[in-house]
Protein backbone atom coordinates (compact mmCIF):
# COMPACT_ATOMS: atom_id res chain seq x y z
CA UNK A 1 0.00 0.00 0.00
CA UNK A 2 1.35 3.46 -0.89
CA UNK A 3 1.68 6.29 1.60
CA UNK A 4 -1.66 7.99 2.13
CA UNK A 5 -3.70 4.96 1.07
CA UNK A 6 -6.46 3.98 3.44
CA UNK A 7 -7.37 0.38 4.10
CA UNK A 8 -10.98 -0.10 3.04
CA UNK A 9 -13.36 -2.43 4.79
CA UNK A 10 -17.13 -2.88 4.62
CA UNK A 11 -20.03 -3.03 7.02
CA UNK A 12 -23.68 -3.67 6.21
CA UNK A 13 -26.31 -1.03 6.88
CA UNK A 14 -30.08 -0.74 6.56
CA UNK A 15 -33.03 1.01 8.14
CA UNK A 16 -34.96 -0.69 10.92
CA UNK A 17 -38.49 -1.12 9.61
CA UNK A 18 -40.41 -0.39 12.82
CA UNK A 19 -38.96 3.11 13.33
CA UNK A 20 -36.67 3.94 10.39
CA UNK A 21 -33.52 4.15 12.51
CA UNK A 22 -30.26 3.57 10.64
CA UNK A 23 -28.73 0.29 11.81
CA UNK A 24 -25.59 -1.75 11.17
CA UNK A 25 -25.33 -5.53 11.02
CA UNK A 26 -23.48 -7.45 13.70
CA UNK A 27 -23.30 -11.12 12.75
CA UNK A 28 -23.17 -12.17 16.43
CA UNK A 29 -25.87 -10.00 17.99
CA UNK A 30 -28.03 -8.70 15.15
CA UNK A 31 -28.63 -5.05 14.30
CA UNK A 32 -27.15 -2.11 16.20
CA UNK A 33 -27.49 1.66 15.86
CA UNK A 34 -23.75 2.03 16.53
CA UNK A 35 -21.46 1.71 13.50
CA UNK A 36 -18.48 0.76 15.68
CA UNK A 37 -20.37 -2.37 16.80
CA UNK A 38 -20.91 -3.61 13.23
CA UNK A 39 -19.20 -6.71 11.89
CA UNK A 40 -16.37 -5.63 9.58
CA UNK A 41 -15.67 -7.51 6.36
CA UNK A 42 -12.88 -7.29 3.82
CA UNK A 43 -13.12 -8.14 0.13
CA UNK A 44 -15.61 -10.81 -0.84
CA UNK A 45 -16.53 -11.47 2.80
CA UNK A 46 -18.90 -8.51 2.55
CA UNK A 47 -21.09 -10.41 0.06
CA UNK A 48 -21.69 -13.13 2.65
CA UNK A 49 -22.44 -10.49 5.27
CA UNK A 50 -25.01 -8.83 2.98
CA UNK A 51 -26.60 -12.23 2.29
CA UNK A 52 -26.93 -12.90 6.03
CA UNK A 53 -28.43 -9.46 6.61
CA UNK A 54 -30.88 -9.91 3.72
CA UNK A 55 -32.56 -12.66 5.75
CA UNK A 56 -33.71 -9.98 8.19
CA UNK A 57 -35.01 -7.90 5.27
CA UNK A 58 -37.03 -10.92 4.12
CA UNK A 59 -38.40 -11.19 7.68
CA UNK A 60 -39.46 -7.49 7.54
CA UNK A 61 -37.08 -6.40 10.30
CA UNK A 62 -35.03 -4.02 8.12
CA UNK A 63 -35.23 -2.46 4.69
CA UNK A 64 -32.60 -1.27 2.22
CA UNK A 65 -29.73 -3.60 3.09
CA UNK A 66 -26.38 -2.72 1.49
CA UNK A 67 -22.66 -2.68 2.25
CA UNK A 68 -20.77 0.57 2.79
CA UNK A 69 -17.05 1.22 2.72
CA UNK A 70 -15.34 2.28 5.93
CA UNK A 71 -11.81 2.84 7.16
CA UNK A 72 -10.21 0.60 9.77
CA UNK A 73 -11.54 2.86 12.53
CA UNK A 74 -15.17 2.57 11.36
CA UNK A 75 -15.27 5.92 9.58
CA UNK A 76 -17.49 5.83 6.48
CA UNK A 77 -15.73 6.95 3.31
CA UNK A 78 -18.61 8.85 1.70
CA UNK A 79 -20.24 12.04 2.95
CA UNK A 80 -23.67 10.42 2.75
CA UNK A 81 -22.67 7.56 5.03
CA UNK A 82 -20.83 9.87 7.46
CA UNK A 83 -24.06 11.86 7.84
CA UNK A 84 -26.11 8.68 8.30
CA UNK A 85 -23.67 7.37 10.94
CA UNK A 86 -23.65 10.67 12.86
CA UNK A 87 -27.43 10.82 13.10
CA UNK A 88 -29.99 13.34 11.89
CA UNK A 89 -28.59 16.61 10.60
CA UNK A 90 -31.69 18.52 11.70
CA UNK A 91 -33.56 18.60 14.97
CA UNK A 92 -36.73 16.52 15.10
CA UNK A 93 -39.41 15.49 17.56
CA UNK A 94 -39.40 17.37 20.86
CA UNK A 95 -36.01 18.88 19.99
CA UNK A 96 -37.56 20.65 17.00
CA UNK A 97 -39.93 22.66 19.19
CA UNK A 98 -38.72 26.14 20.11
CA UNK A 99 -37.70 26.31 23.78
CA UNK A 100 -39.31 28.97 26.01
CA UNK A 101 -40.91 30.85 23.13
CA UNK A 102 -44.10 32.52 24.38
CA UNK A 103 -45.27 33.13 20.79
CA UNK A 104 -45.40 29.41 20.09
CA UNK A 105 -48.40 27.31 21.08
CA UNK A 106 -49.36 23.74 20.36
Amino acid sequence: MADGDVEVYRVVTANRLRDGVIVYFNSDSGWTAQIHEATVAAGEESEALVAAAEKDAAANLVVGVYAIEITGDHQPLTARERIRAAGPSIRFGDDALPANNSDFEI
